[in-house]
């Protein structure tokens, strides 16, 4: 049976989610905010097919920024792969989708040969690649770089939450694929449930933010997400993303966090430089498809 997600189905799902791939932050609290609070114009919707009483796939479809893009996940237990489930839920993710306005669909497979084959069946075509790279923050041993001018500082993002639009700015001014309209990226990021904003941590120039690394953690399973990294381009190349960056893991492992991901372009030659100097090493590769 498949019907709408229910709040009581958010811890399983979670569970589902991260049966299908373990290295991601995947909460209760997450899966319900991201389903129950999405913008109206998203048209958000989630399903969850249900067998014996357990939930055994979840499909989540929305709308974002880019007129006529609709993106969606679906994921389905392991042991139940193969049984028809993942179809059905992609034919009642088009049947939302199309009649909304969708001319584009958009997903990933975080290394899944089978999800590769699932979506590549459906004429999607692979546009990009990003590394999932992974580090244990007790062990990078770097010093903080110190900052070349006396009108920069570190601060923790929860000290500069009341500059929204300030934030905004530098995310964009980073060349990073983040929804254009304000309200939206604020839920994407800033209302993100497992965000930590003294986690988080952004360069200022006097009031202004000019470099931030965004962090999402799971202390339950020790487990950390550097979500997005972002610097303005007049300010780069003076290790401010590595400031940042450097910060965040050291909060981690002074939090006790065992595990901290991040995700990048695999064109990024620079990001992909410094996580390697940080001690990152590449995961596995996500793809992003499109159809």
């Amino acid at each position: 049976m498949i019907r709408e997600l229910r709040r009581e189905d958010a811890e399983a799902v979670a569970q589902l989610a991260l049966s299908v791939n373990p290295h991601r932050i995947e909460t209760a609290e997450l899966i319900w905010q991201r389903s129950s609070t999405a913008p109206r114009e998203a048209h958000r919707r989630d399903w969850v097919a249900e067998a014996g009483g357990e939930i055994v796939g979840h499909a989540h479809a929305r709308f974002q920024s880019a007129p006529g893009t609709a993106h969606f996940w679906i994921g389905v237990c392991p042991e139940r792969r193969g049984s028809g489930i993942g179809s059905e839920l992609y034919a009642i993710v088009e049947a939302h989708v199309r009649p909304a306005g969708a001319r584009r669909l958009r997903t990933w497979v975080d290394g899944d040969p089978a999800g590769e084959r699932f979506v590549r069946r459906r004429g999607f075509e692979l546009r990009s690649v990003d590394r999932v790279s992974e580090v244990d923050p007790r062990t990078i041993e770097l010093a903080l770089p110190e900052l070349d001018s006396s009108g920069l500082r570190l601060a923790p993002l929860a000290e500069t939450l009341d500059r929204v639009e300030a934030l905004f700015e530098a995310c964009r001014a980073g060349d990073i694929d983040l929804p254009e309209d304000l309200q939206e990226w604020l839920w994407d990021e800033l209302e993100h449930p497992n965000l930590s904003p003294e986690g988080s941590f952004v360069v200022l120039d006097g009031e202004r933010p000019v470099s931030l690394a965004f962090l999402t953690v799971d202390p339950k399973r020790r487990v950390a997400y550097n979500v997005l990294t972002a610097t303005f381009p007049d300010f780069r190349r003076r290790n401010l993303a590595l400031l940042v960056k450097l910060a965040s893991a050291r909060w981690a492992a002074e939090a006790g966090i065992e595990r901290l991901l991040t995700e990048n372009d695999s064109e990024n030659a620079s990001m992909l430089a410094l996580n390697e100097r940080l001690g990152y090493r590449p995961l596995y590769d996500q793809g992003i498809w499109v159809l």
